[in-house]
């Protein structure tokens, strides 16, 4: 099930993309300068941060513009339909214009539940590539221990090698 990452998820993510920095910035055989790296720990803690006060702030305006039209649409059938029943205007004029005003609002509406399940759909694909992140970030780390215990035995084949081998 598709979810807005949680506070964890949010910080293993940090953590991935310090670490991918550090394998792709430390020198050889010396690892990473540790002003660089505090440097990239605040631009990505930054980020994250930025990231869910945006999302809080575009849904905060969303919400407030459905209401507003809401209101206003409401507003607009409550004073037409008064209007034709106190006969001061045409009922046929008086329902299409009501008619609008809830055009507006399921057009709305509508606009909304679109938002909505493309919201939906993103945070599906930012999962899985969350997920398949994790996935690639343990199958580097199998390989690597893999190629260290193959990089072991073929030592230790040649150690043998070499011992089996008479000296010319």
């Amino acid at each position: 099930m598709a979810h807005e990452p949680t506070p964890e998820e949010r910080a293993e993510y940090i953590v991935k993309r310090l670490e991918l920095f550090i394998r792709e910035n430390r020198e050889p055989f010396k690892g990473m300068n540790f002003n660089k790296w505090q440097q990239l720990a605040r631009v990505e803690i930054a980020n994250s941060m930025k990231d869910i006060e945006k999302t809080h702030q575009t849904e905060d305006q969303i919400s407030r513009r459905m209401l507003f039209i809401i209101g206003s649409s409401i507003a607009t059938i409550g004073f037409w339909g008064v209007a034709a029943a106190f006969g001061k205007l045409d009922y046929m004029l008086a329902g299409m214009i009501c008619l609008i005003a809830g055009i507006v609002v399921l057009a709305h509406a509508g606009e909304w539940a679109g938002r909505k399940a493309l919201k939906k759909a993103a945070r599906a694909k930012r999962e899985r590539s969350y997920r398949n992140a994790v996935s690639l970030d343990r199958q580097i780390k199998q390989m690597e221990k893999d190629l260290k215990n193959k990089a072991n035995e073929l030592e230790k084949t040649l150690t043998a090698m070499g011992r089996a081998i008479p000296p010319k």
